[in-house]
């Protein structure tokens, strides 16, 4: 009888990639995949160590599957078995860092040896579980959006930040490969590829005459490249640094590519940004702003934010909500900082007590939904390009109720047939939804 693994992920895009490219691994080596919350032999956390509350996460996860599943393997893989460095924590009994996670099968099948476990223990339900497991392969088969992970590695350090001292190593994917698998993800029915990778802007390559070959210059080779499918490209986060106006320029001019981009400004205060070791000062920030602005109509500009980090004043917290709310964000992600073991931000003095982060974090969720609001209110009228990912409901007609993300990734509701399901679908936006956090939208 197969063996059956669950996996769950927590974390980053790049994190949802290598989560699909473990999953192929045991399915390659015969193992069933069922959900979660399924009888399973193995579990694995594919887990992530930029904050403190992700990895309590990730220990609640195990702890909850050791309770239900005593006899099951539970494997922590990824950022936070890294960060860990040998140390053991309760509920786990593998360990997998980010650089062993490609041997991650051989491991598991290397302790299930040693230790003789999963002798079958996942027999009862078996045929529940390989029914579930059929329909999550279904639900794969219709989603609609791929990542594609381009590069890994990071040595910014920036001061808050324990990533570059977990993925060490940098990459970059030849540009010839990276055609090549956005042309697999198509022929596979998906019709968006969201280029990831830790740090986008640090893509780097030389060509074949030995010529630096960055981020725009794959930008520009997407654009060039005659694909027999259509699909559409959106961009993970890119730091205001590497967003250059021939990208900005180019997205303006293709529609291959989304008019979303995603920003991190993390602060307002060129003071704090100086102590986090970003490499941009506000007023930097506000130049890419205005260029996005003044070259692409109701472009979705999205960014993190974080607050409470050490020393920020309430003059520094005061320059970061005004920068949000003087330009035209249509959302951003709130952190409270947290103290990342061995990071330079965890020895700075000022630290901010947690009921003050939490008050300044209210403050920015309050202008967030204001910022959403004024963004669909914008967009009433226009009309849009959607993806339907999912029905919603089914009406006595034979139409349903779809759900899907436009280009400038507003999720979009509106009736259809389920046929529309993974194409892109031209639509009009009518007003802010009562059904979803997003806009109601009638097909064209």
């Amino acid at each position: 009888m197969s063996l059956k693994f669950a996996i769950t992920t927590l974390g980053c895009k790049v994190n949802q990639c290598e989560q699909k490219q473990i999953a192929s691994l045991f399915l390659d080596a015969g193992f069933l995949e069922v959900g979660l919350k399924e009888t399973a032999d193995i579990y694995i956390i594919n887990s992530c160590a930029i904050t403190r509350e992700a990895e309590n996460k990730a220990r609640q996860i195990a702890s909850s599957i050791k309770g239900r599943a005593a006899n099951s393997v539970v494997v922590l893989a990824g950022c936070y078995a890294t960060r860990l460095g040998g140390e053991n924590i309760k509920n786990v009994d593998i360990y997998v860092s980010q650089a062993e996670k490609d041997k991650i099968l051989e491991l598991c099948m290397r302790y299930i040896s040693e230790k003789n476990v999963c002798a079958n223990h996942a027999q009862d339900g078996r045929n529940e579980s390989v029914k579930s497991s059929e329909e999550d392969r279904r639900e794969v088969a219709s989603k609609t959006r791929a990542q594609l992970k381009i590069q890994d590695g990071c040595k910014s350090f920036c001061s808050y930040c324990i990533v570059p001292y977990i993925r060490t190593g940098e990459y970059s994917m030849p540009p010839e490969e990276v055609i090549s698998q956005i042309e697999k993800l198509c022929a596979s029915g998906y019709s968006e590829i969201v280029l990831t990778g830790i740090h986008i802007g640090k893509y780097a390559l030389a060509d074949i005459y030995g010529n630096a070959f960055g981020f725009e210059n794959l930008l520009q080779a997407l654009y060039l490249y005659p694909f027999k499918t259509p699909f559409r490209i959106r961009m993970s986060s890119i730091d205001p640094g590497e967003l250059s106006e021939k990208i900005i320029y180019l997205i303006k001019n293709s529609s291959r590519f989304v008019p979303h981009f995603h920003m991190a400004l993390q602060s307002g205060s060129d003071k704090i940004l100086k102590a986090m070791n970003r490499k941009y000062t506000r007023a930097e920030f506000i130049e890419k702003l205005k260029l996005i602005e003044s070259n692409i109509e109701l472009a979705a500009v999205t960014s993190d934010v974080i607050v409470g980090f050490p020393g920020e004043t309430r003059e520094d917290f005061q320059q970061t909500y005004d920068l949000l709310n003087e330009f035209n964000f249509y959302d951003f992600h709130i952190f409270q900082y947290s103290d990342r073991p061995g990071t330079a931000a965890s020895k700075l003095d000022g630290k901010i007590g947690a009921s003050e982060k939490k008050e300044r974090s209210m403050i920015l969720h309050q202008l967030k939904y204001k910022k959403n609001s004024i963004y669909y209110k914008n967009n009433v009228g226009r009309e849009a390009l959607v993806i339907p990912e999912k029905i919603l409901s089914r009406c006595d007609s034979g139409s349903v109720l779809l759900s899907g993300h436009s280009e400038r990734y507003i999720e979009t509701v509106f009736k259809g047939v389920a046929d529309m399901i993974g194409k892109i679908v031209r639509v009009k936006l009518l007003a802010s939804s009562k059904t979803i956090d997003g806009m109601d939208a009638e097909a064209l």
